[in-house]
């Protein structure tokens, strides 16, 4: 297990999505897993703050369904939390 912490603003109450329990279990698993350093992955470089996965690896990972995850991350890209 990694010993490294995330911040997380209190201001995210306010957030448009913070309602949606699904929208908030993504983004903070989101958040964990990105990369906090510069490194490299099958050829690719991977910068800090970016992350390599997929659907189904999110949806193992959380419980989300691929669906849901599916919206989830069209959401988070229409409002620019991703990209």
């Amino acid at each position: 297990m990694d010993n490294s912490f995330i911040k997380l603003y209190r201001g995210m109450i306010e957030w448009e999505w913070y309602s949606d329990s699904k929208m908030v279990h993504l983004y903070i698993h989101l958040l964990l897993k990105a990369n906090f350093s510069d490194g490299r992955f099958h050829g690719k470089e991977v910068k800090r703050g970016q992350l390599i996965t997929g659907r189904n690896a999110l949806s193992k990972d959380t419980g989300i369904s691929t669906q849901s995850i599916r919206t989830c991350l069209e959401r988070l890209k229409s409002t620019n939390e991703i990209t």
